[in-house]
């Protein structure tokens, strides 16, 4: 089950008109395009414990504002009580429906949400499920540093693929005169690299398969003469802590030759610190990739509740402050940002 993120003490109330002011200012400070005829505003963004916690229809209104802002939007952990992310859409308005799996891991869905003036489901949605034949073996290595700072290495040979904890959701759309296929993930997080005990460690190995699994069908998928569309996108949550060359996580990714775009160049990681590339976007190599007009990762939370960070940075040290800011805005909203890219598709 997901571990709900606790209410701050002292509660911060607020307004959504308010913050919803802020966050317009910040759309355009950032260079945030608006929807338009002939392009395509793709977004994914994992609204952590959607449904899991309680939120106040504020914090509701201020995340539907920050959804309609995009055309078609890849959400990661809708919680089994869905009803909560079926208000959010009700609050984007008429122009926008959405699609989505049943319960997998941590009693997580997966969901598209679209604007329909611009965006048409298309023929191809499922769950990606491999047959066990198919599960990849593949010797991980895992980086570690010993308690004496001395760098290690963990190999973990013809370590094998189990069944992903929440199985890719696979969804095909037309927009304008293109048609795409995107694989909307939540992949296994497990442990971190740098864990202390090697069991912890092989936790890591799995995420790194997972990616490595996920990224090696859909190359296979481009290649075959029955696939519904070559055009696919990998998006979503994959848990790649950085995309430094040396990062297993990312080499899994990119070892069939998937293009992930550099949002981290351009506008900084993904998560509230600012500092991990946990969620990504993966083109297919001569894809509507090409297509790419622009990109960006939306750090809402640099515009969301100024009075209150205006109050606790004037009584604290400032890593408290962070801190103490950053557990309000994840309680009420998110611990990830939205990515996004536009998309020409005339």
């Amino acid at each position: 089950m997901s571990i709900a993120f606790k209410s701050p003490s002292p509660k911060h109330a607020f307004a959504a008109a308010d913050e919803i002011k802020a966050i317009n200012k910040h759309f355009t400070k950032r260079q945030v395009p608006k929807s338009k005829n002939n392009n395509l505003l793709l977004a994914s963004w994992n609204i952590a414990n959607f449904g899991a916690q309680d939120r106040t229809d504020e914090a509701l209104k201020v995340i539907a504002h920050i959804l309609k802002r995009f055309d078609l939007i890849a959400v990661q952990e809708v919680n089994d009580q869905f009803r909560t992310f079926e208000k959010v859409i009700s609050l984007m308005g008429k122009s926008f429906n959405y699609v989505m799996t049943d319960t997998a891991g941590n009693a997580e869905r997966l969901a598209f949400a679209y604007r329909h003036s611009l965006v048409s489901p298309s023929h191809l949605f499922g769950e990606l499920s491999l047959r066990p034949r198919q599960y990849p073996k593949r010797t991980v290595r895992v980086r570690w540093t010993d308690k004496n700072g001395k760098a290690q290495v963990d190999v973990f040979k013809n370590h094998r693929f189990e069944p992903f904890d929440r199985n890719p959701y696979i969804g095909s759309f037309i927009s304008g005169n293109i048609e795409f296929t995107l694989a909307n993930v939540h992949l296994y997080f497990g442990e971190f690299q740098d864990s202390k005990t090697r069991e912890q460690r092989e936790k890591y190995a799995r995420r790194v398969l997972e990616i490595y699994t996920l990224s090696k069908w859909a190359g296979g998928r481009i290649k075959k003469h029955t696939t519904y569309d070559p055009d696919i996108v990998l998006l979503g949550d994959m848990n790649v802590p950085s995309m430094e060359p040396n990062e297993s996580t990312y080499k899994a990714l990119i070892k069939f030759g998937w293009q992930p775009v550099n949002f981290v160049t351009k506008t900084g990681g993904s998560n509230l610190g600012n500092d991990k590339t946990y969620d990504q976007m993966a083109f297919a190599p001569g894809s509507i990739g090409n297509r790419i007009k622009d990109f960006g990762v939306f750090d809402f939370d640099k515009a969301v509740f100024q009075p209150l960070w205006k109050d606790l940075i004037s009584e604290m040290y400032k890593s408290r402050a962070i801190g103490l800011f950053n557990r309000h805005v994840r309680h009420h909203f998110s611990d990830h940002r939205p990515l996004w890219v536009q998309l020409d598709t005339v």
